[in-house]
């Protein structure tokens, strides 16, 4: 999988702020159909989540592909890094680190409007968007609600909720107390900080009956989780934190949405629970499908789980074409 750059000379943020020469890092797969102007008919966008880059649409690679549900014979499948994680532009991508604009999820949406009229492609068969990539997927029908034909938003919600926000706020606020954050001007992560921040997370996504099942001992349950802290030292705490701001501002009408939906949700999900999050959001779009199912792995079973959903994404396609 290989990443592309697309170079923007200008862009306005939201807020008013303008930045030059932002870059927008995705990669594409699949068939690619044209008119007889050229142009691509036959484009799938996937947006992915807090945490990932062009290259996570690998994970649903359960769904998207040749033959499955996604049919890659069939579509032409575009996946962008999105505005403020590394590879894309971001606060430690630019030189600009802590006055990186404050961006939402809005100017996520805009961001990669830019790439697609970049690649001349004037409407887009659907939008699929999973966890965050769920919110951007909302503000795409809203924003362009005529430029898409289908939505599959998969483990979302049309807000952020109050524990999301407590616990990605705690994380943001563990990074910025730390004496190695330095204001966000410093020169080596804060790793100690970002571990912290991070157990947070993942303490929450699973379920606690994937850590009663997956670890024998307590020995082994911290064993696992030393191993991801180590991993955490890739991200940049700038990023996270302006991230974590993005999502916890987030809010959206779902009921302005007229795109043909199909909501996925997963009953263990205590990030996105079904009866807070993709129930309520599946009734507030008008003729949404919805379909839940089990993960033990929780909210990351929304990738690596998601095969148990293909037959619920392919008769919804089967529907609309």
């Amino acid at each position: 999988m290989q990443p592309h750059y697309y170079h923007l000379k200008k862009f306005q943020f939201e807020s008013g702020e303008v930045l030059n020469d932002l870059t927008i890092e995705y990669t594409t797969f699949g068939h690619k159909k044209t008119d007889e102007n050229g142009k691509i008919i036959n484009a799938v966008l996937y947006l992915h989540g807090w945490s990932g880059s062009y290259t996570s649409v690998g994970n649903i690679d359960s769904v998207i592909g040749p033959g499955k549900a996604v049919d890659t014979n069939r579509f032409f499948i575009i996946s962008p890094t999105a505005l403020g994680s590394t590879g894309s532009s971001a606060p430690s991508t630019s030189s600009l680190g802590p006055k990186f604009p404050q961006y939402s999820v809005k100017d996520m949406v805009k961001f990669h409007k830019e790439l697609i009229d970049g690649l001349k492609i004037e409407h887009l068969k659907g939008v699929i968007g999973t966890s965050m990539g769920g919110f951007q997927a909302l503000n795409w029908a809203i924003c362009y609600p005529d430029f898409m034909d289908y939505l599959i938003l998969i483990a979302t919600s049309q807000k952020s909720s109050r524990q999301m926000n407590g616990a990605y706020g705690l994380m943001s606020r563990i990074i910025k107390e730390s004496s190695d954050y330095n204001g966000g001007k410093y020169t080596k992560n804060p790793i100690k900080a970002l571990e912290m921040g991070s157990t947070i997370g993942f303490l929450w996504s699973l379920t606690p009956e994937y850590f009663e099942e997956e670890f024998e001992t307590d020995d082994e349950f911290w064993d696992s989780m030393n191993e991801r802290n180590q991993e955490v030292s890739e991200d940049d705490a700038n990023d996270i934190i302006w991230r974590n701001q993005a999502m916890e501002d987030f809010e959206a009408d779902a009921s302005k949405i007229r795109t043909k939906t199909l909501v996925i949700g997963i009953n263990n999900d205590q990030v996105f629970p079904p009866d807070i999050s993709t129930v309520p959001l599946s009734r507030a779009i008008e003729g949404a499908e919805i379909f839940l199912y089990n993960s033990i792995l929780g909210h990351y079973g929304c990738v690596k789980h998601l095969h148990l959903a293909e037959n619920a994404i392919r008769s919804f396609l089967e529907k609309i074409s």
